[in-house]
């Protein structure tokens, strides 16, 4: 979800952007535990590359960037309309981004009562291909519009069940993986 008001700041050629995280319930996982050490936005395709591959590049806009002290979250605390924000309000050239990239540094999840992997835990770091590096792409339904002196607020709602894959049948000896 994208909003925008009109008229909070005067910096010129500017507006402000701020990165709210929500989540939905989830299965078999009793806590989502992400570290999150970089958030930042990346703007318009190169001129004359119009394909998603080519949008986006450059180094884009930090909106959050400390390594050294990670935003961590245990995403189902996140429940029923409940938000948390990634970045406080950041001021970004106003334009159109068209990417917004999360870096996770750590992804643990802990499985409900009941349930292990096939290793016995309850417990378990996640594999997040490029995370770390170039970060997770979250999809937006429509690029970021940030109008000069404008405030736009973007709410990812990460969902759980949706991007945490279970793999495996909890109900047989192989567990879960």
């Amino acid at each position: 979800a994208i909003g925008a008001c009109d008229g909070v700041t005067d910096l010129e050629g500017s507006g402000q952007v701020q990165i709210l995280l929500t989540d939905a319930p989830a299965d078999y996982i009793e806590s989502a535990v992400v570290s999150i050490s970089r958030a930042y936005l990346k703007g318009g395709a190169e001129e004359g590359d119009e394909t998603e591959e080519g949008a986006g590049h450059g180094p884009g806009v930090d909106l959050f960037n400390d390594a050294a002290e990670p935003f961590s979250v245990d995403l189902l605390t996140l429940r029923d309309g409940n938000t948390i924000p990634v970045t406080e309000l950041e001021s970004v050239e106003a334009g159109t981004y068209h990417q917004l990239r999360l870096v996770v540094t750590v992804a643990m999840v802990t499985l409900k009562e009941g349930y292990t992997f096939k290793d016995g835990s309850q417990d378990q770091e996640l594999h997040v291909p490029s995370a770390m590096q170039s970060g997770i792409k979250v999809h937006l339904n429509a690029p970021i519009e940030v109008a000069d002196g404008s405030l736009t607020i973007v709410t990812v709602d990460f969902d759980v069940d949706e991007n945490f894959k279970i793999q495996g049948n909890a109900e047989t000896p192989a567990g879960i993986n």
